[in-house]
């Protein structure tokens, strides 16, 4: 081989090797400090062009504004505050992202392949490329007046509010609320201060979704369903009275205000009036523990659903020993519930029994507000049979008409639901006041179900369950009202 040739292959080796040294050394050694500045590249080009927009509606409820010099181009900003922080989360350059600013990152953000299309025309104009926008199926006046309206009654809550056939969430309001744009600032230190404050708050806590609680009365409506899919009607004669102590036990249950003196009623009087004693009697002497626990099941208990905003699952608990049944059927015990799965409860029986896979997000589309991807109704399969929604239907009606519920009444329409007081305390000397529930669901003139809701007032007291029926009627009223004009 000719000298020089080889005297170059020599030098040309050595240089090889010099440069496996040192990318092995660096890849070994400095790999956090190139991270780093990978990382800051990145997050820089991430914020030199506008993130999309969240939309409820027309209104925007998440967006990026250009900031006044620094070493960012936008930033985060939130022009509706409290109302729908559980629903947006934030975007923050020290904390990531959280809710639909975390679940939709990719199309927010611009690199979705959702929009290959964007990207194709932003690289041929040598172009950023702006983000994506997600609407929600979110009514933005129905979300704030749900949320004020717990807001009013001066404790937490919740209110969830459903199309039946669809199972779209019109409002999903969680109060106390909170203000992501702080939390979101491009400022490290408001970042923090706002993001130790809410941490020490927990008002982040969707409080629908991220919690459960026993659910009291309304669980009867789940007994109920159980009842009638084995054979029972609305007009069966069933067991009541004022006490009623279960087989090894010598705690008796009994009713709020002994509203159920007789030794029967039936099934229809018995629910309207929230009898524990039927109920509790109901789970111990009539239906097997499988027959409940197929009926929970049935109706989603168990399953985390996916909004894309991830549920815990509800609970029943124990149900193994006839204590266990007794006090769990009429919603103590250890069952534990969220207000989303209550008000899908109340949305399946409107549907006729089929329940509907509940979803806030309605459509995806690219900046300029052309759509990508339109999300469609899913149909999770029928928890009850025709008769059986038929039959709930008329238990829950003398509620509203004759019953427990008859605050959440509405003028000119057919309204059904369930109200729920629910013991929580673990101090018997000083226990908290009652959580109050109410589920439900209204028809339109033409006999339509157009709206189901759940509302939970936690901790509320006296006359809480009249007070979440009172808040369901207003916010059911508020979507037929709309839906007429």
């Amino acid at each position: 081989m000719n000298p020089a040739l080889r005297r170059m292959g020599v030098i040309a080796l050595i240089l090889l090797l010099a440069l496996m040294a040192q990318s092995t050394w660096v890849s070994f050694f400095h790999h956090d400090d190139y991270e780093g500045l990978i990382n800051a590249r990145s997050l820089n080009a991430e914020y030199e062009v506008p993130r999309g927009q969240i939309l409820a509606g027309g209104t925007v409820i998440a967006e990026s504004i250009p900031t006044d010099g620094g070493s960012y181009g936008y930033q985060r900003n939130y022009p509706e505050g409290d109302y729908f922080g559980n629903i947006t989360g934030f975007k923050s350059i020290n904390y990531g992202a959280s809710n639909l600013e975390a679940e939709e990152n990719s199309l927010l953000n611009g690199t979705s392949s959702l929009l290959a299309f964007d990207d194709f025309w932003a690289t041929l104009l040598k172009e950023n490329k702006p983000g994506g926008n997600v609407v929600t199926t979110l009514d933005p006046e129905l979300q704030k007046a749900a949320y004020d309206a717990i807001a009013d009654a001066d404790v937490k809550g919740g209110a969830v509010v459903i199309d039946p056939k669809t199972g779209r969430i019109l409002a999903q309001a969680s109060y106390p609320g909170w203000n992501p744009t702080e939390v979101s600032s491009n400022n490290g230190e408001t970042a923090e201060d706002a993001k130790i404050a809410l941490d020490e708050s927990g008002d982040m806590l969707d409080l629908t979704r991220q919690e459960f609680f026993p659910p009291g009365s309304t669980f009867k409506t789940i007994v109920s369903a159980a009842y009638i899919e084995n054979g029972g009607k609305a007009d069966d004669m069933v067991p009541a009275g004022n006490g009623y102590t279960a087989p090894d036990t010598d705690h008796e249950i009994t009713n709020s205000s002994d509203q159920c003196p007789n030794e029967e009623y039936t099934l229809e009087e018995a629910f309207a009036k929230s009898c524990n004693t039927t109920f509790a009697k109901l789970c111990v002497e009539e239906l097997t523990t499988e027959q409940i626990t197929e009926m929970t099941e049935a109706f989603g208990f168990g399953e985390a659903y996916e909004t894309p905003l991830e549920t815990v699952a509800s609970r029943t608990g124990d149900l193994s020993e006839e204590a266990f049944r007794a006090q769990a059927c009429i919603g103590q015990q250890e069952v534990r519930e969220t207000v989303l799965q209550n008000a899908l409860i109340a949305a399946t029986i409107a549907n006729g029994g089929e329940r509907m896979a509940p979803q806030v997000v309605s459509e995806l589309t690219d900046s300029e507000g052309n759509t990508v991807q339109k999300f469609s109704e899913d149909d999770l399969g029928r928890s009850i049979d025709l008769d059986t929604a038929q039959e709930l239907e008329i238990l829950m009606a003398a509620v509203v008409d004759e019953g427990t519920g008859r605050t959440a009444d509405i003028d000119g329409y057919d309204v059904y639901g369930k109200t729920g007081t629910a013991e929580h305390s673990e101090d018997g000397e000083n226990p908290d006041p009652d959580h109050g529930w109410f589920h439900g669901f209204a028809k339109d003139k033409d006999g339509e179900p157009a709206v189901a809701v759940c509302v939970f007032l936690d901790s509320y007291g006296e006359g809480a369950s009249s007070k979440a029926a009172e808040i369901s009627g207003m916010l059911m009223e508020q979507v037929l009202e709309g839906a007429d004009e």
